[in-house]
């Protein structure tokens, strides 16, 4: 199952006419999904754009790594894709829940596309909904967002960006952020300090 944005549509990828999409037709009714079944078994093709809401792959008595399938070079190539569009960079303001006291909740800095898991026996020290925020591992430390970052570092990776951002990414980074900016001055400080001093503790994992 592949996440993306778009129409409120559910593609669903069909490999035989005996296993179709069953109850996940009847669940997509009641969100309003409309459903777009491509049928592989009977030739038809795979769309060339990702505009849908989700994508579910069905399963198949054939096996993935039967190169004597027509489809299956095409279908590969189609998920690759699809999983490439549902990946969105964080770039902007971003709130994280703490915790550690060395930690405030934001707002930080963010400008990644990629996420990672906490490593095993680290300590979790920030986090949102989009990813692990921060950690800390023995003295050492990792955070996703950027406490470095002054206004000016951030127009010089705007400057930098191919292709350019829009102004629905770059307006809430600069127009009306003094605030944001200000507070991101005023809690680095702290944050650096309780690197340097050890003081970044927080909830352990296994």
């Amino acid at each position: 199952m592949i996440n993306v944005d778009g129409s409120g549509r559910l593609l669903v990828v069909e490999h035989g006419r005996h296993a179709p999409a069953g109850l996940l037709a009847d669940w997509a009714a009641t969100r309003s999904l409309r459903i777009q079944t491509v049928a592989l078994h009977a030739g038809k093709p795979l769309p060339a754009e990702p505009d849908f809401a989700a994508a579910v792959v069905l399963g198949s008595e054939l096996t993935a790594y039967d190169d004597t399938l027509p489809w299956l070079a095409a279908e590969l190539a189609f998920i690759e894709g699809a999983l490439a569009a549902s990946a969105k960079p964080e770039i902007g303001w971003a709130q994280v829940a703490s915790r550690s006291p060395g930690v405030a909740g934001g707002p930080w800095l963010s400008w990644h596309r990629d996420a990672f898991d906490l490593p095993s026996g680290a300590t979790e020290i920030a986090a949102n909904p989009v990813c692990v925020q921060g950690f800390s591992y023995g003295p050492h430390t990792g955070v996703q967002f950027h406490p470095e970052a002054t206004r000016a570092i951030a127009a010089s990776w705007v400057r930098l960006v191919t292709p350019p951002l829009g102004e629905e990414v770059t307006g809430p980074l600069f127009r009306a952020a003094d605030g944001a900016w200000q507070l991101a001055a005023a809690h680095a400080p702290r944050l650096f300090s309780a690197w340097l001093d050890g003081g970044l503790t927080g909830q352990k994992t296994g």
